[in-house]
């Protein structure tokens, strides 16, 4: 019988964050294609959107599976964010918080994701993406100080309909009811007098 190695998160975050493509390129890798293996935690079906991957190296007998790790650990309650300036994987806590293994979305909350430029910086590029269940809110905690210069926040609801959070310097929170399935953000802006802007997303039940 075939076996399969269960790879670490941190090399499964190239496989979620970048994209099966840029796996596939890498140096020592034969081959690389989608599996329709499902993954459970602790006994429990854990609902992904993303497939996970068998890659197959070099001088390797067997093959090893891949998981889209920004997927997990936001189920888990971390968020997940690609920093393609520094080149690294950054993991936000989510103060403790989990989701619910079985798919049923973000406990009451649950950070799903926290953005902030980095110091020094005068720009903010951010996204990713978050699973929420009916009858749950996203709720936005906004910390701003930023000048001459807007950030926008943008919201893909799980029909792609987009909603936009313009933020210039000040404070804002905003509760914005939530559909089921996956929704995408994307963060990005401009301040040529510095600042700091700090965008924390929380899911909570009702």
């Amino acid at each position: 019988m075939k076996k399969f190695d269960v790879k670490s998160f941190a090399a499964g975050v190239l496989v979620g964050a970048l994209g099966l493509t840029t796996a596939f390129g890498a140096t020592g890798i034969k081959s690389a294609g989608l599996s329709d293996m499902t993954m459970t935690l602790n006994g429990t079906p854990l609902s992904l959107a993303k497939s996970l991957v068998l890659v197959a190296m070099d001088n390797e007998e067997n093959s090893s599976l891949y998981v889209p790790a920004d997927e997990v650990f936001e189920k888990l309650g971390y968020g997940v964010h690609y920093d393609s300036v520094r080149n690294t994987v950054d993991l936000i806590s989510g103060n403790g918080g989990s989701q619910d293994a079985a798919g049923n979305g973000a406990v009451q909350g649950n950070v799903v994701f926290d953005l902030e430029n980095h110091a020094g910086q005068r720009n903010i590029a951010e996204s990713g993406s978050f699973q929420a269940e009916q009858n749950q809110t996203l709720v936005l905690t906004i910390t701003s100080d930023i000048q001459d210069g807007t950030v926008n926040l943008f919201l893909f609801d799980p029909n792609g309909k987009e909603q936009r959070i313009t933020i210039s310097s000040g404070n804002l929170s905003k509760e914005i009811p939530l559909e089921k399935g996956t929704w995408q953000y994307n963060c990005s802006g401009v301040f040529k007098d510095g600042g700091t802007v700090k965008i924390v997303g929380t899911v909570k039940e009702g």
